[in-house]
């Protein structure tokens, strides 16, 4: 009787067996919520000495996803929030491998941290590229995704304090895609000089964002401007916009550590 009450218990609290349509993303949201301050930057030291819960939740990921257990995500948001918090919680494990670090351009260096550290989704091994790339970007074609994934970076977008779930992901993913673009770091426009500079994100990506505003409008010829310009209030108002000469920062791959500023870390994905 002890055995079967202990095996039901492990049944009822196990996110791994939770019923179709409900992976359950609480663990890393207790990670996201005590680790994450609002800046977006995290306290790593105290995530490595706490890390049960993040530890638990890449354990309940190795074993289900939307290419494994196609009946637990019967939804486009479902599929959607569960690989973005794939990404943002591997990437978190990640860093804590090999914390204290820098950057995360020193860990596993040539070809890299995207491109050389695996883990287990699914039942299936990735690397970071490939959650980003192929599980995320040529699956889902949404450029709003480049603001909530987090590549443990300064020059990234603000680590979110919550993890994504389907009933709120159109509305949070706006969200995260005005604040990105809505901040000076990201997007500056410089009336006298006639520029605007972007983020490196909005080069790097530059073919999904108008490749998205494409598919929207079959007969247009969008530019990276226009994407910008519709979160960015400043963007929409200037009409003379267009005319500008486009630049971008330097992307500071410095960790979004709480504990200290290191020295800015720059470079290419």
């Amino acid at each position: 009787m002890t055995w079967i009450l202990l095996a039901s218990t492990l049944i009822f609290a196990s996110p791994v067996l939770a019923q179709p349509g409900s992976f359950d993303h609480s663990l890393l949201d207790k990670g996201l919520d005590r680790y994450v301050d609002e800046t977006g930057r995290v306290d790593y030291t105290g995530l490595k000495q706490n890390r049960a819960d993040l530890d638990a939740c890449v354990v309940s990921l190795s074993r289900v996803s939307p290419k494994s257990h196609l009946d637990r995500f019967p939804t486009r948001e479902e599929q959607l929030a569960y690989w973005i918090n794939t990404y943002n919680a591997l990437t978190l494990k990640g860093v804590l491998e090999a914390y204290p670090v820098a950057s995360v351009k020193v860990i596993k260096l040539l070809p890299g941290f995207f491109k050389r550290t695996w883990y287990t989704v699914g039942g299936k091994d990735y690397i970071l590229n490939d959650i980003e790339h192929d599980s995320i970007r040529a699956e889902f074609g949404d450029p709003r995704i480049h603001a909530a994934i987090n590549c443990a970076s300064i020059g990234c977008p603000r680590l979110e304090r919550q993890a994504f779930n389907s009933a709120t992901l159109e509305a949070r993913l706006d969200r995260a895609m005005r604040e990105f673009l809505n901040e000076d770091r990201n997007v500056r426009i410089d009336t006298e000089e006639k520029t605007v500079t972007l983020s490196k994100i909005l080069s790097w990506f530059e073919d999904d964002f108008t490749g998205w505003l494409k598919r929207q409008d079959d007969g247009a010829s969008p530019d990276i401007l226009d994407y910008a310009r519709r979160y960015h209030p400043g963007a929409q108002a200037n009409t003379a916009l267009p005319s500008y000469a486009v630049a971008y920062f330097d992307y500071d791959w410095s960790l979004n550590d709480q504990a200290q500023i290191h020295g800015a870390v720059s470079g290419t994905r």
